[in-house]
């Protein structure tokens, strides 16, 4: 039960100062990753007594869900509190048989992209693997008895900033023994720190990674996505395909598409010599609105840069966009600074 061990150590100490048996480390990993309790009263596999002395000294939940807000397509987006008062937001995205959940790995985020809301709050902290696979908790106990089918790291933060933290997290949600979600329906989003994504690819599990591009041109880029000043493009595009060489998995580009500034045919023709590898594939999204200064590609224009890039040969697709009027959008999370917004509904089981 090492990760156990890992993902909750709080809970140990306090099952060995009560002298409890080895085994009760597993029924506690179970009822919090697969029971998807958030009091210790649920877990009735373990003693009265043990869940009395669990309530006071490890909690069975870290996160406060303080507001849970519906979209009219059904995108749900949660907001959590920290123990120490910060708040973060997750998003559930249902479509047809697929339930995702969009999950955060830090409390704001250092990258600040111009054009995403949550790049605007700066960073405060990161956050704890029991953090962050709880916010899968929360949506699986709230769509149950509809499974989580996917999960994406694509919330707040930049999850290779927290590398060690989302690992453990998203071991947890893999372990056949834990929330037992398969790997390859796992995927990880990065602003493309070359490093981290050599690290990644060197991974035995088989986890998908989707990197941040959002313009071919080597200037421009540096201009939206500060951190795009660390290491070229040429340079991201080297750990790109050490990536899929490795892994011989698909991986995927994010392209928001920004009115004026990335959604040109020469920012097509770009990048269909920059992705260049049978693996390779690219998402499209239309920018979702955030007070940032930017203005989407019209959908017309949108589909017409897809049909040029699949004429140029590119695998590619425009995602449509979901839960915009609840800001739960891609680069929407925290676009109004995380005010109070629209109904609240209770959380089921």
């Amino acid at each position: 039960m090492s990760r156990a061990r890992e993902f909750i150590p709080g809970v140990e100490k306090a099952l060995k100062s009560r002298g409890e048996p080895a085994y009760r480390l597993a029924q506690v990993y179970n009822a919090l990753c697969s029971g998807l309790v958030r009091d210790w009263e649920e877990a009735t596999s373990l003693p009265k007594s043990l869940r009395a002395a669990l309530q006071e000294e490890a909690p069975a939940a870290v996160l406060e869900l303080t507001r849970l807000s519906r979209a009219t397509d059904g995108t749900r987006k949660y907001l959590f509190k920290t123990h120490d008062g910060h708040l973060i937001e997750t998003v559930l995205i249902p479509e047809k048989a697929r339930r995702t959940v969009c999950i955060s790995t830090q409390v704001g985020c250092p990258m600040a992209c111009k054009f995403c809301a949550t790049g605007l709050l700066g960073i405060k902290r990161n956050l704890k693997a029991r953090e962050i696979a709880e916010q899968v908790f929360v949506a699986a106990r709230d769509v149950w008895p509809e499974r989580i089918s996917n999960v994406v790291v694509m919330g707040m933060g930049e999850p290779m900033l927290n590398y060690k933290e989302c690992l453990l997290a998203l071991r947890v949600l893999n372990d056949a023994d834990g929330f037992g979600l398969a790997a390859r329906h796992i995927a990880v989003s990065t602003s493309g720190l070359v490093e981290k994504i050599r690290r990644f690819a060197d991974e035995p599990e088989q986890f998908h990674l989707a990197i941040s591009l959002h313009t071919p041109f080597e200037e421009e880029r540096e201009e939206i996505m500060p951190v795009a000043s660390r290491r070229s493009v040429l340079e991201l595009m080297d750990a790109a395909r050490y990536y899929v060489e490795t892994t011989r998995r698909k991986l995927f580009f994010e392209y928001t598409l920004l009115a004026g500034v990335n959604d040109q045919p020469r920012h097509v023709e770009a990048l269909a010599e920059l992705l260049d590898h049978p693996l390779y594939h690219l998402n499209l999204l239309r920018f979702n609105w955030t007070d940032t200064g930017y203005a989407a590609t019209p959908k017309r224009e949108a589909k017409e840069f897809l049909h040029y890039a699949r004429e140029l040969g590119l695998s590619a697709t425009l995602r449509p966009s979901r839960g915009q009027d609840i800001d739960a959008a891609c680069g929407q999370l925290a676009a109004k600074d995380l005010r109070p917004q629209r109904a609240t509904i209770p959380l089921s089981r």
